[in-house]
């Protein structure tokens, strides 16, 4: 009896085997696997003509199919995802380099052999796990599963999980696609699949990139308070007048610091710009706000702390790079960087020397993206709009600034015309003409780009 039993569960166990697909399990003898039902082994997925590009989240592209292997080891960790545009139609009021959305995100791995992308809201805190409260907020601070994704095999060493993107990121999925304000102004509908397509996806050590092109159609209306109105023809978008609207879009992945920078309290006697959370505590007898200025994080080099106590002046570890836009006219370059460099000594009051500083974009460099999330820049457009904006992004938990991207509209040097002809006409005969001349524009600009370089700091 005891040898039929054993022929049975022998045979049982192989039967098995050939119904399901298998995963080595580490420290089993040679050859011994285990049935991982509904997973396939990684060689079926990840096959010899992958091309596998190592970082932030390894991205395997197989043929046509892109794969994310999601290492156990940033399940849970924070990343920043910044869109922008790269490439738009004409007319939209919406600029190449333009931001369309931000998110804090997160990987979990869920039931049924899924991995979550969860949102990290940020908007209350209760600092200490142990009180009653903290439960309380927790019940009403659930963060949002924005995507699942079915874990097609286990890494090679099972400790990683791969994934499909190819058509996460092709569709019109709202964390990395255009926000609903942006299709409601211009009246967007359905993503048309066939014309939408992933250019390419490149990881490094702490972001990955996703660039893609993505086509909606367009009725040309606006929604209206009754009906609809139209648009005027010369404020459509000029693609639209095909059914139709094409983007270039460009999403970072950045992973935030595991350790979030130290906060420092917002005062409203001060200029900064600020964020905040509702903060929830069992001691307090109400609602309390905790308001903190974004800020670059600036700290000297380990070799020379003992020397910026002392008051000398010392390079931070990490620079503030300003890089200029290789769209910006030569000549318009050099004020642009000055006046990025003119910040450096009100730096120097805080001890730091060369703090920052304004660079030509190394045009020649083909690992580095002006989208990319980990660099700065001052973005130049073209457009007739009489103005130049100075954002940032933020780490939403610290305030610590991770990076700008200045939008500089090319129709801002009208308006500097027009000011500086009507306000120092009387004392500057420079300005008494309807074109300046270079050095006198340039002056101008210089002041624009200190000025905007200012909000973002």
């Amino acid at each position: 009896i005891a040898s039929l039993l054993s022929i049975f569960f022998i045979s049982f166990a192989f039967a098995q085997h050939k119904r399901h697909d298998t995963a080595s399990v580490a420290g089993s003898p040679a050859g011994i696997t285990i049935p991982k039902p509904g997973l396939k082994p990684y060689k079926e997925i990840i096959t010899d003509k992958a091309k596998t590009q190592n970082g932030l989240i390894t991205v395997h592209k197989v043929e046509d199919k892109f794969y994310f292997e999601i290492a156990d080891s940033i399940l849970g960790k924070e990343m920043l995802t910044v869109t922008r545009f790269t490439k738009v139609p004409w007319g939209g009021g919406i600029y190449g380099g333009e931001e369309a959305n931000e998110n804090v995100l997160y990987f979990e791995k869920g039931p049924d052999k899924k991995i979550f992308i969860r949102i990290s809201l940020h908007v209350v805190s209760s600092p200490d796990s142990s009180k009653p409260i903290y439960q309380a907020v927790k019940n009403s601070s659930v963060d949002p599963i924005a995507a699942a994704f079915d874990i097609k095999a286990l890494g090679k060493d099972s400790v990683s999980s791969i994934i499909e993107v190819t058509d996460f990121f092709k569709g019109d999925n709202q964390i990395v696609s255009i926000d609903p304000s942006t299709k409601r102004r211009f009246n967007l509908g359905g993503l048309a699949s066939d014309r939408s397509y992933i250019d390419h996806i490149k990881s490094f050590p702490v972001n990955t990139e996703i660039k893609t092109v993505k086509t909606f159609s367009a009725s040309g209306n606006m929604p209206g308070v009754a009906g609809t109105i139209p648009f005027p023809a010369s404020s459509l978008p000029a693609a639209e007048t095909a059914g139709a609207i094409t983007v270039e879009m460009n999403t970072s992945f950045l992973l935030l610091p595991s350790k979030p920078m130290a906060r420092r309290k917002f005062d409203p006697r001060v200029g900064y710009f600020a964020d905040h959370f509702t903060v929830f505590e069992d001691g307090s007898q109400k609602v309390d706000e905790n308001t903190f200025i974004t800020r670059w994080r600036l700290e000297p080099k380990d070799e020379d702390i003992e020397k910026w106590k002392k008051g000398e002046l010392v390079e931070p570890k990490k620079q503030i790079i300003y890089y200029i836009d290789p769209a910006t006219p030569k000549k318009w370059r050099p004020y642009l960087i000055t006046g990025i460099n003119d910040w450096q000594k009100a730096f120097e009051q805080a001890g730091f020397k060369n703090a920052i500083i304004g660079k030509e974009w190394p045009e020649n460099d083909t690992t580095m993206s002006l989208e990319d999330a980990r660099f700065s820049a001052i973005r130049y457009f073209a457009s007739d709009i009489e103005n130049a904006y100075g954002p940032n992004i933020h780490d939403p938990r610290s305030g610590e600034i991770l990076e700008s991207h200045i939008g500089w509209y090319h129709n801002v040097m009208k308006l500097l015309h027009d000011w500086y002809f009507i306000q120092a006409s009387a004392v500057d005969p420079r300005a008494r003409t309807m074109k300046f001349d270079d050095s006198l524009m340039g002056e101008l600009i210089r002041f624009v780009s200190s000025h905007e370089v200012g909000h973002t700091l």
